[in-house]
């Protein structure tokens, strides 16, 4: 009888315990999750330009916080509604992600908590909606390039002319086309020869503020004296250990294979210098199969 009156109490205790946690310590209303093949860095990046499937001029979608590569906190507008969203990003394995979507309704919080459990309202609705189309969106985005194995390999040592350049990542592309005039009018009045492939190195990457600061490098032969100039410069880059993967795709895109190294090193233990390099195998203003595009990425593995 008395074993009977404890296990009463220890039910009632824990009944107690479960409803403090859902009412007042839980901070969601309800949990979506999904395992898909690609590093955290692709989908970190697809969240911060995600926006529910709308034109970029109808921004639907606002990121409140972020930790690059793990979490992001965004609030959703569907209708009349606000959703908050608490992504997080858990590595699997060396190819896949788990994906946990925490979904709040800001403005009815305990009604939610109150209704979720007992049947799928409007709000489970909505949630379920918009993550499956985020997860549609990665999915559509991965046809659009490809990836080779992550590798060992070296930095191949180039003088080179260059100009230095500030963009967004996905700007990259563009800048580098716009200020192709600048670099070739000089090396064409100045009789200078290509050595090689034109290439990109990233001197700064802040990946909160989606920024870069890169030196857009043409290889030159070393050994004369070239004119002064406040645009075009002149430098050595060295041999260096690195890893490596084949982007295939639009060159607007390549940063894709930076997260899948930095996703390669940190599963293996491999301490980087995440300041990329990008060598461009392919002139874009031929046209053709993006598909068909090939640039060599390597990131520096630290000393």
């Amino acid at each position: 009888m008395l074993q009977s009156k404890w296990f009463k109490i220890a039910l009632l205790f824990a009944f107690i315990i479960g409803c403090i946690w859902y009412f007042i310590i839980k901070d969601y209303n309800y949990r979506i999750t999904f395992t898909i093949a690609q590093p955290p860095g692709i989908i970190f990046d697809g969240l911060t330009k995600w926006n529910n499937g709308k034109l970029s001029n109808d921004k639907v979608v606002t990121t409140l916080e972020q930790t690059p590569f793990s979490k992001i906190k965004q609030e959703l507008v569907v209708g009349d509604s606000i959703l908050k969203i608490d992504w997080q990003l858990k590595k699997e394995n060396d190819s896949s992600t788990l994906v946990i979507a925490r979904v709040s309704d800001k403005e009815h919080f305990f009604k939610q908590n109150l209704q979720v459990p007992f049947y799928q309202n409007t709000f489970v609705k909505q949630s379920i909606s918009a993550v499956e189309n985020f997860y549609k969106t990665l999915i559509y985005n991965r046809r659009n390039y490809k990836l080779s194995e992550v590798i060992s390999s070296k930095i191949p040592p180039k003088y080179c002319a260059y100009i230095a350049l500030k963009s967004k990542t996905d700007d990259k592309a563009s800048v580098m086309v716009k200020n192709i005039p600048k670099i070739m009018h000089y090396i064409k009045d100045n009789g200078i020869t290509l050595d090689g492939d034109p290439f990109t190195e990233i001197t700064k990457w802040d990946i909160e503020k989606d920024s870069i600061e890169f030196n857009f490098c043409f290889p030159i032969k070393k050994g004369k004296t070239y004119p002064e100039t406040q645009q075009v410069f002149f430098k050595q880059i060295k041999e260096r250990a690195a890893l490596q993967t084949t982007f295939n795709g639009n060159y607007k895109i390549s940063h894709m294979a930076w997260y899948k190294i930095l996703h390669f090193a940190e599963i293996n233990n491999i301490n980087l210098e995440k300041l990329p390099m990008e060598f461009f195998l392919n002139d874009p203003h031929a046209g053709g199969n993006d598909l068909e595009w090939v640039a060599k990425i390597y990131v520096p593995i630290k000393n």
